[in-house]
């Protein structure tokens, strides 16, 4: 076998199950489809509504701290730490305040606020400085406000982060000057601190006041010397404040120019939507119609896994490693009619090939056999072997030899029902009080059909087990076996009793009757093993009442049904 055949035979085997198993892949896509057509038109919907930003890289080498600090603000993860601002927890604690969000459904306390940071989304636009702030909520009208009021915070707060600078620089920059507390504000600013011309012309200053008060013992105020050195005192101190003054300007410009834009800004703002986001009613119904025929797959092939029933010859040679007779079809049968009728039907009968397909069978089987007796038997009732016996008889009748059908099963007799047969005498009758052999041939009964006779059960016995360990049975197969091309006998099923191993003694070959999709492996096995052990010859497996259902019955159904039509049509044509 190649590839080729093993793939072509999974496919097979796949649809066979498929088909087989098509009202539990039905009925859970159906139920599964039905769920969430439910859940889609009773569940509430929710509304998405988002705001769409744009968020430029920021100029320059960073942004002035206090203490003439600096922070870097473009590093590759400048955008991720957007994404992350834009969800933060004073973010949306401060929208969650403003809009009085603890007031409605979705967002109210104790959690409102979990709700709400699970209710918004931020979603980069791909190769863009775009991002949407996206807001989910069973009310259409909030998912506006919300996302529009995170998207104006943002922006604020944006503005409001560029200079990272202490309150007390702010203070400064906003002081008069010409006061005693301005002009001692901006004297503290950092950057006149730090001014190494202001620094020297401090000390430069200091100097003087140092050398004026050394004067100051020997000479007046009035004093050439003295009036030298106020005079330089009070040009180092204009040169002081100039300085100051410049140093205050040059602050105040550079702060003005990185306050001067916004790298932030909205794009979109977001509108109240006209239509759920979710569900989507289509697309629902549809992803549950798949759903519910992926699981109605699933299930189907769990429950053929978990199935220990025979179906088809593969079950029989794979499950029970016996060989196989064939698939008699399963029918409607009216309890007014013979059994057997099915043989007499027109040649585009199904039935009557299936057991004319079975007659060859056994012939196969038993040919290096030297008897042509052989029983009929099952695990346990109802599977048909009584039926399946009857119409096999007929079917070896219609080769022209003479055939004996006896009915073995005196517990639960149907021959004599099956050919319209008395019952008044029979088996039992010569079992329980015949003498000698010669006795049995007036209980033998000659049915409707050529070449067919039957020996019947007769008066149910109350001890059959006692009557079929007696030497009479063997002797009535004798003595059939020296009047009759074939003899079958229909024997009891093998649970819960053991008499058809007491028919096994003297017959040493059996076909064995299934019911399709009904009787478990395991008991099927436990009966062959019993026969085998007993050293009867187990012919071949018969499965009855098959259903079509799967590819191969059907399939065989098919080209039997399109080979007969033919035959028929060309039939008058010969004559």
């Amino acid at each position: 076998m190649n590839a080729d055949d093993t793939t072509d035979f999974d496919f097979t085997h796949f649809f066979d199950v498929v088909l087989r198993r098509r009202w539990i892949v039905i009925a859970v896509a159906l139920v599964i489809s039905i769920a969430a057509a439910l859940r889609t038109f009773t569940v509430e919907p929710v509304y998405q509504s988002s705001a769409l930003l744009v968020i430029e890289k920021e100029q320059g080498g960073g942004a002035l701290y206090a203490e003439g600090a600096s922070i870097e603000n473009t590093q590759a993860d400048y955008y991720q730490t957007q994404y992350i601002l834009l969800k933060s927890y004073s973010l949306l604690d401060k929208v969650y305040t403003e809009l009085n969000l603890d007031k409605t459904e979705d967002f109210k306390d104790p959690d409102g606020r979990e709700a709400l940071e699970k209710a918004v989304k931020i979603v980069p636009v791909r190769r863009s400085r775009l991002v949407r702030i996206q807001v989910d909520s069973h009310d259409a009208g909030l998912t506006a406000l919300i996302a529009n009021s995170l998207a104006r915070n943002f922006v604020n707060q944006n503005l409001s982060n560029q200079l990272f600078i202490s309150q007390d620089i702010l203070r400064a920059l906003k002081s008069n000057p010409d006061t005693a507390a301005g002009k001692f504000a901006y004297e503290s600013l950092p950057d006149v601190v730090n001014n190494e011309l202001i620094q020297k012309l401090k000390i430069d200053y200091a100097t003087i006041q140092a050398q004026a008060a050394d004067l100051s013992r020997r000479y007046t105020a009035r004093h050439p010397a003295m009036a030298s050195l106020s005079s330089n005192a009070e040009a180092l101190k204009l040169q002081i404040k100039q300085e100051t003054d410049r140093v205050v300007q040059s602050l105040k410009t550079k702060l003005s120019g990185q306050l001067k834009g916004n790298n932030v800004r909205i794009v979109d703002a977001a509108r109240i939507p006209e239509k759920p986001y979710r569900p989507r009613k289509l697309r629902a119904l549809i992803i549950g119609m798949i759903m519910g025929m992926g699981f109605g797959l699933a299930i189907a092939f769990i429950v053929e896994l978990l199935d220990q029933s025979i179906r088809n010859s593969e079950d029989i040679e794979n499950k029970l490693g016996m060989p196989s007779l064939g698939l008699v079809p399963f029918i409607e049968t009216d309890d007014s009619e013979p059994v057997y009728a099915t043989l007499t039907a027109p040649k585009l009968s199904l039935t009557s090939e299936a057991f004319r397909n079975i007659r060859t069978m056994v012939d196969l089987a038993a040919v290096s056999d030297d008897s042509k007796t052989f029983m009929v038997t099952s695990a346990v009732q109802e599977e048909g072997k009584t039926y399946v016996a009857s119409n096999l008889s007929v079917a070896l009748s219609q080769l022209g030899g003479s055939v004996l059908l006896i009915d073995g099963d005196m517990r639960r007799p149907k021959i004599h029902k099956n050919f319209r047969l008395t019952a008044q005498h029979g088996l039992s009758e010569f079992l329980a009080n015949g003498k000698d052999i010669s006795q049995i041939e007036p209980l033998i009964q000659k049915t409707q059909i050529p070449n067919l006779s039957a020996l019947v059960c007769g008066p149910r016995p109350p001890n059959p087990s006692e009557l079929l360990n007696t030497p009479r049975v063997g002797a009535i197969l004798e003595w059939a076996r020296s009047r009759y091309d074939r003899i079958i006998v229909d024997c009891p099923p093998m649970f819960p009793i053991n008499d058809t191993l007491l028919w096994g003694r003297h017959i040493k070959s059996t076909v064995f009757v299934v019911r399709y999709g009904k009787t478990r492996v395991p008991l099927i096995k436990n009966a062959n093993k019993n026969l085998l052990n007993a050293s009867i010859k187990i012919l071949g497996i018969a499965v009855n009442a098959a259903k079509p259902g799967g590819l191969t019955y059907s399939g065989y159904g098919y080209y039997y049904q399109q080979y007969y039509r033919t035959y028929a049509e060309s039939e008058p044509a010969n004559k």
